[in-house]
């Protein structure tokens, strides 16, 4: 199935989560939930299996992958807290949910392969990729080839024939019994066949009895949606890149938030007080999370300590701390947001997990700063997703496919335009200060020490901050970017895939080979151990 266009609260803000990670924490509990659905019965059994060549191997007890893939099978969403205690909830509900590395093909850096006993001996093989930013796809389903990403509805009926005719009659059936559908196809493995319907709304029960009578029909299962914005094929976005949304917004003198707006009614089909709302939802939770951090007694269980506090206390004592401006707020606050996920809080994939604190610590912080309305949070956060829709197109922000520069350097980006709802600037200049602050992070490497997203992922969140706003205000100055936000971005993912894989979050490089990065590694693992017992 074609890729849809990037949607704000599916690809760039979003989707909420339990931290620390988006790709190995958030998209392991949606490849779960969506796949515990397969089974009729109970689920009594699940086996994990992780490619010794990908990148879960070294990462995903530190990412705490296990708890997210544990929850989503027991049928949480990865923005449930219940997530953080789903290995023990698992234990008391007789559920056996085991972890293994084994020898098969990494096609994808964040494949796995899950293996599903349900309590009446029914059993399911699930082979699923973590794509970046918490999206996700089911590859496969008993070896029958499935695009499954979450944004539908899928309703899945299981033929015992490989015949193109009949399933192209079983489809036919189907659609005869369906007033509207996104997508009907069919795949084969061997002897069997699989018809894949993609809906936006749930099929009723006396559908499926019917599929069921039908004689080549050996089994019909419904896959409820995971996404925020479900599928839209009719959806036709009135722009795609940076240089589209530019000529409309000269023509029609329109702001940047007021694009977000034109663009998301189309691509989701949802009504402004809808996308609104959902914003101000999103800042909520994105506030709670830095002011319960900047608390400093929140958990990290890992090698740093809550630091954001201290941090944002000390800038206060002018004879100790240089003077930052804005920063003094953004830098904290930032900080807090990644400490937050560290902890297991609720964040915010911004674009993912790895780059949650940019977005949150410019614009909110920012807004803090300027004593921003509400109304002005919301439209400066649109303006930051809507660049960030623009740099999306065909790529993933995953730091397995192009290292941390499309992670926090992809968000200090969006936020760099995004801080110039604040700042009174132009579109173009908006999208300048996005292309600069690209310029300005290109090749850089994603190397979280000992697995875990907080060495030196926080840090470096903090830093993008910097770049971000950094970038905005010298644009304003009347710097010339000189390279469009297009070329800017093409060129951010063609570095990023000219990347070794050493450096592409497989803790196989950069910091983690240092004395003391593997020292810390050693020291994790025992935490882990401990953790799992």
């Amino acid at each position: 199935m074609k890729r849809q266009n990037p949607s704000i609260f599916n690809d760039i803000i979003g989707p909420i989560m339990v931290g620390p990670s988006s790709s190995h924490t958030c998209g392991p509990a949606r490849i779960g939930f969506l796949s515990s659905q397969l089974l009729r019965g109970n689920l009594k059994k699940a086996v994990v299996e992780f490619a010794r060549e990908g990148a879960y191997t070294n990462m995903y007890k530190g990412q705490k992958t296990d708890l997210g893939f544990t929850s989503g099978l027991l049928g949480n969403r990865p923005e449930d807290p219940k997530l953080r205690n789903a290995h023990l909830t698992a234990r008391k509900m007789g559920i056996d949910i085991q972890f293994k590395i084994s020898d098969f093909e990494a096609i994808v850096p964040n494949i796995s392969r899950i293996t599903l006993t349900g309590d009446d001996g029914e059993e399911r093989i699930v082979q699923a990729d973590s794509t970046g930013g918490g999206t996700v796809k089911l590859l496969t389903i008993d070896n029958l080839p499935v695009s499954i990403v979450g944004d539908a509805y899928e309703l899945l009926v299981f033929a015992n024939t490989s015949d193109d005719k009949s399933l192209e009659q079983l489809c036919f059936e189907i659609k005869s019994n369906i007033d509207k559908y996104e997508k009907i196809d069919y795949s084969t493995f061997e002897d069997r066949g699989l018809v894949n319907v993609k809906l936006r709304k749930n099929v009723s029960n006396d559908l499926i009895e019917k599929l069921k009578v039908i004689d080549s029909v050996v089994d019909v299962n419904v896959i409820e949606p995971v996404l925020a914005v479900l599928s839209n094929v009719d959806g036709d976005v009135p722009f795609k890149s940076a240089n589209e949304m530019l000529a409309i917004a000269e023509k029609e003198g329109k702001e940047l938030w007021e694009l977000a707006l034109m663009y998301e009614k189309a691509r989701s089909g949802w009504e402004e007080e809808e996308i609104i709302g959902f914003m101000k939802k999103i800042i909520k939770i994105m506030e709670d999370g830095i002011a319960e951090a900047m608390k400093g007694d929140i958990d990290m269980s890992g090698i740093l300590k809550p630091t954001s506090g201290k941090i944002a206390k000390k800038s206060e004592d002018k004879s100790k701390w240089l003077s930052m401006g804005v920063l003094d707020i953004i830098t904290p606050w930032s900080i807090a947001t990644m400490e937050y996920s560290s902890a297991m809080g609720v964040v915010l994939c911004a674009p993912t997990g790895g780059s949650a604190g940019v977005i949150p610590g410019v614009i909110l912080g920012t807004a803090k700063s300027v004593e921003a309305s509400e109304d002005d949070k919301v439209k400066a956060m649109l303006a930051t997703a809507i660049i960030g829709v623009c740099m999306a197109k065909d790529c993933n922000f995953s730091a397995e496919l192009y290292g941390c520069q499309v992670e926090p350097g992809a968000a200090s980006a969006m936020a760099a335009g995004g801080l110039m709802h604040y700042m009174g600037g132009t579109v173009g200049q908006a999208l300048d200060a996005a292309s600069v602050a690209i310029q300005n992070i290109l090749g850089i490497i994603c190397d979280p020490v000992a697995g875990l997203v907080q060495v030196p992922c926080i840090s470096r969140n903090a830093s993008a901050s910097a770049n971000a706003v950094v970038s905005a205000n010298i644009i304003m100055g009347g710097f010339d970017a000189c390279i469009p936000l297009d070329e800017s971005t093409e060129t951010m993912f063609r570095v990023g895939a000219q990347l070794p894989s050493e450096l592409r979050c497989t803790c196989n490089g950069g910091l983690c080979l240092t004395p003391t990065g593997c020292r810390l590694a050693e020291e994790q693992d025992e935490r882990d151990a401990a953790r799992q017992a």
